[in-house]
């Protein structure tokens, strides 16, 4: 069985198994790198409030106080925070999803007038780092215009900016363009209508890279800060991002802070461990075959 990058027949030579080693070497300490913040904010946890500051690195703490993570879940009131992270996250993601399955085909499949110009505009505001629309985005939901509804203060104030992400309209074209034009052509022989097409037809082919993309935006969303630290103001519907901040800085000590934060992380990394395969499986599976 070949080992990826390198043939049987190339592991066999002096070079071919020195640049195995060599490569298996380098992503070992890069792997180590990545975890290393995972493993010292757990291990920190588990401190008290004097060896957290102690001098050196004291990875592993000499007496676990494993009762902090207990405290934590407790005092930070860890089940309700998580609630408001998951409506915030779950409400962002099914719109973004929505929004940018429908705009994607709107542009790939019904060809509107102006539609390569709007995928230019899409593009544009990608090179744009979303701090520089921060203030505009905030003015606009203060006094939403034609409606003139404030939306501060309201989890729609995250949902409608966390529904359009100019990323996946352009990565969701970009593969239905690849969906083979002869089984659409089928279908509207056929007799089936375009909300027909792209529920039946269009998703069910794109099964793989809307997953993607819903690990993704979840990841994505998950860690916001500054959003909605701006829009929601009330401290019993704020995200765990932003709460856990104030809830830390305020009243509790730095072992207590980095437990919390630990536990705040591990939705997110769930995910991404658990559905690491469907990851594999989608990108494998990106091409449509015809």
């Amino acid at each position: 069985m070949d080992r990826g990058f390198l043939s049987n027949a190339e592991l066999k030579t002096p070079s071919g198994r020195m640049y195995y080693y060599g490569a298996m070497a380098f992503l070992l300490v890069l792997s180590l790198v990545v975890l290393f913040p995972f493993v010292y904010a757990f291990t920190s946890g588990l401190k008290n409030s004097t060896e957290i500051f102690t001098s050196g690195l004291n990875l592993i703490p000499k007496d676990p106080q494993w009762q902090n993570y207990r405290e934590a879940w407790t005092n930070f009131e860890m089940i309700e925070l998580f609630q408001n992270s998951f409506v915030i996250v779950s409400g962002g993601v099914i719109l973004r999803m929505t929004v940018s399955a429908l705009a994607a085909f709107a542009l790939s499949q019904l060809k509107p007038f102006g539609g390569r110009l709007i995928m230019i505009g899409f593009s544009i505001t990608l090179m744009i780092p979303g701090i520089a629309y921060l203030v505009p985005l905030f003015v606009t939901l203060k006094d939403i215009p034609v409606l003139h509804a404030n939306l501060l203060g309201s989890y729609w104030g995250l949902w409608l900016p966390y529904s359009v992400s100019a990323f996946a309209i352009f990565v969701l074209k970009t593969f239905f363009d690849r969906i083979p034009r002869e089984i659409i052509e089928s279908a509207r022989i056929d007799g089936a209508s375009q909300l027909q097409i792209f529920l039946r037809i269009v998703l069910p082919l794109s099964r793989s890279i809307l997953l993607i993309l819903a690990i993704l935006t979840f990841m994505d969303l998950w860690k916001d800060y500054l959003l909605p630290l701006l829009i929601i103001t009330d401290p019993q519907r704020q995200p765990i991002t932003v709460r856990l901040y104030y809830l830390a800085d305020d009243y509790y000590g730095v072992n207590m802070q980095m437990a919390a934060a630990f536990i705040a992380l591990l939705p997110p990394l769930l995910v991404a461990i658990i559905l690491q395969r469907y990851l594999k499986t989608g990108l494998a599976m990106g091409g449509v075959k015809g």
